[in-house]
């Protein structure tokens, strides 16, 4: 199987519809199109908080929406639209580690951070382009979250020529959950 994970300059933050987010709980079989476990921001509103945030902002828009990641966004001087500049998880907050600080590590408190502090930045995330999703199965995907340590996958769809929009979001923990028969 060819690796189909990319990474890619700019990624525009979907704005398709405006529900908030909902899981499919129903179980996956693993020959099922990966399409089946994409939590798809045209049908759901993608969850996102500005780096500049509080990480307890964070937190309660987590909550509110009843997810365990958000992308970061962030507004581009002269530009119509937020660009996705990463993604921040409930794990990444409540874990201690250094956190990133002009590139030097520094212990300290959670509460004290802002989302930019302890995101995943955009150029250190995976991305999937939402084409390559036809020809991989629900398993597949979870194989190949299961050879990495990552815990989503940011699935990416080209508009234009240097820019993608944020088209969906896989998610280790709920493949796990959907395929946990035979997984």
């Amino acid at each position: 199987m060819e690796t189909t994970l990319v990474v890619l300059p700019r990624v525009k933050a979907a704005d398709f519809v405006a529900q908030s987010a909902s899981e499919d709980d129903s179980d996956l079989e693993p020959g099922d199109p990966a399409f089946y476990a994409l939590t798809d921001f045209r049908r759901t509103r993608a969850g996102t908080v500005e780096s500049y945030a509080s990480i307890d902002a964070a937190l309660a828009e987590m909550d509110r929406l009843g997810v365990r990641a958000l992308l970061v966004t962030q507004h581009a001087p002269y530009e119509e639209d937020s660009q996705v500049v990463g993604l921040i998880t409930e794990y990444d907050i409540r874990r201690e580690r250094p956190y990133r600080f002009d590139r030097s590590p520094l212990f300290i408190k959670p509460k004290a951070c802002r989302v930019g502090d302890v995101m995943t930045p955009s150029e250190e995330l995976s991305l999937v382009h939402f084409e390559s999703l036809r020809s991989l199965t629900a398993f597949e995907v979870y194989a190949m979250f299961r050879g990495t340590g990552l815990t989503h996958l940011l699935v990416i769809e080209p508009q234009g020529d240097d820019l993608h929009v944020a088209r969906g979001l896989l998610s280790r923990a709920t493949l796990a959950r959907r395929l946990l028969a035979f997984a």
